[in-house]
């Protein structure tokens, strides 16, 4: 046997061994949905740990997804980020839309001094304020907001009706909405990557807080989002999706 079928025989083998073994993980995949089993953001090593990853790369990516669909919705105004952990969002979208306020509600104080910090270093103090507060009880009056968006929360609701309740009172007639989220029906080779990415990659802090693997496990599918917004106060809704993620977005009539 020549080098160079030597050298093509040891690749095929490579990438049929890494198949078989995405097959198999894949395979051993949990289809029904297992809730988050406690929030741990307030434990000092996870909510640092997650301050990190929300800086890598890929999550820019995602953030800038999410931006694109919510300014393409609303630029002006008064705005909530709900679950807005360390503010990468309220402050990106303050930065992007100049006529936007946007108010960030988390409940990890220790998420909200890392975004309260964000901001400041940002210059946006005065356009860009966190609040601590549930997303089932938010702090804002009736018909007050022109945007509501979230990012990643909604498989953290214990009461995700209720939640789009919320978000329904607090909008004014018009305003706009993006829930963005994993799906848990997401792509295969997906699904495989964040198998490895729990298991070998993210801080040991996440690992022991079983993430970002226990999010798409706790995710929720486009047919049983859209079951959600059904069964909410919530209108003018419609779910988008990709081969990862899906949204609840629309504009309240």
């Amino acid at each position: 046997m020549s080098d160079r079928t030597r050298a093509t025989f040891l690749t095929g083998l490579s990438a049929g061994l890494a198949l078989a073994a995405g097959a198999s993980i894949y395979r051993q995949r949990s289809q029904a949905r297992i809730p988050c089993s406690e929030d741990l953001d307030d434990d000092p090593a996870v909510a640092e740990a997650f301050g990190r990853i929300t800086e890598m790369p890929q999550m820019r990516v995602l953030r800038g997804l999410v931006a694109w669909r919510t300014l393409g919705l609303c630029r002006a105004g008064r705005a909530a980020d709900l679950g807005c952990g360390a503010g990468q969002l309220a402050v990106e979208l303050a930065q992007a839309a100049p006529e936007l306020h946007v108010t960030g509600v988390d409940l990890s104080n220790l998420l909200l001094g890392q975004a309260l910090r964000r901001a400041a270093a940002a210059g946006l103090a005065h356009r860009v304020d966190f609040r601590t507060g549930d997303a089932e009880r938010t702090p804002f009056e009736a018909g007050s907001l022109d945007l509501v968006v979230s990012t990643l929360s909604l498989h953290h609701w214990r009461d995700p009706v209720a939640v789009l309740d919320e978000v329904a009172r607090i909008l004014r007639p018009g305003g706009a909405f993006v829930i963005f989220d994993l799906r848990r029906d997401m792509a295969p080779p997906l699904y495989v990557l964040l198998w490895l990415v729990t298991r070998y990659i993210v801080p040991r802090a996440l690992r022991r807080a079983e993430e970002p693997l226990g999010s798409r496990n706790a995710a929720y599918t486009p047919e049983e989002a859209a079951g959600l917004a059904q069964a909410s106060r919530l209108t003018g809704w419609r779910v988008a999706r990709g081969p990862f993620w899906l949204s609840i977005e629309g504009k309240a009539v």
